[in-house]
């Protein structure tokens, strides 16, 4: 059974690496890299009817959308889009990055990426995960000039979630921890889905405190 966890705002500052704006940026691309919790197409064998975020009870309410509000709140030109690389998460030795080739064109100002939990924990250091993750960064932006926000997964997976903020320190990225939300069972869909899958995901309160914590990271740059 999942305890809740009080996290201090002390500890939470600990979960957080932002780094200075840098002048003169404007952003009006965003590309948000993650995988089913950014969006997931219907899956009715697994009770799944949306095409959003998964677990979120409407488009509206999962992550991306919350945020592409706030951000076009701010900037209403920004464009926004977002693509589901789980296939990555499972396969990253050998994935072709070539499928990504349509992201890579679109040239974002910011690239917000949010992997993990496809990710097998217990290879991930032998097979180097780490390197991965970097090339497909390097893919992305290859000319280094987007930003970069980096989140590590929703749930548990210790060795996976330090390498996903290694990259960060290493490139010296914004990190944004949001692991500490899914101890909350409330943040989590247990209990609306049958599936065990399904009801692991963010809950549209945890989809609204993942948004909420980019945000507060990324608004500098707006």
């Amino acid at each position: 059974m999942m305890l809740l966890l009080q996290v201090s705002m002390s500890a939470f500052s600990k979960m957080i690496i932002k780094t200075p704006a840098p002048a003169c940026l404007v952003v009006n691309k965003v590309l948000i890299v993650g995988n089913s919790i950014v969006e997931h197409d219907p899956a009715p064998s697994i009770g799944w009817t949306g095409n959003w975020g998964m677990a979120a009870s409407v488009r509206d309410s999962d992550f991306v959308h919350i945020l592409t509000r706030k951000i076009q709140a701010v900037n209403n030109n920004c464009l926004v889009k977002f693509v589901n690389i789980a296939e990555f998460e499972r396969n990253y030795t050998t994935y072709n990055l070539n499928k990504l080739k349509i992201f890579r064109a679109f040239k974002p100002d910011m690239i917000i990426i949010k992997i993990s939990e496809n990710v097998n924990d217990s290879t991930s250091n032998e097979n180097n995960f780490l390197g991965s993750y970097k090339k497909l960064l390097q893919y992305l932006d290859p000319n280094g000039k987007s930003v970069k926000v980096i989140v590590d997964g929703f749930w548990i997976k210790p060795n996976v979630n330090k390498i996903v903020k290694q990259v960060a320190i290493d490139g010296k990225y914004d990190f944004i921890s949001i692991t500490e939300l899914s101890y909350d069972v409330s943040n989590t869909a247990k209990g609306k889905f049958a599936h065990a899958g399904v009801a692991a995901h963010p809950s549209d309160k945890g989809m609204r405190l993942i948004a909420e914590r980019i945000w507060d990271t990324i608004k500098k740059y707006f």
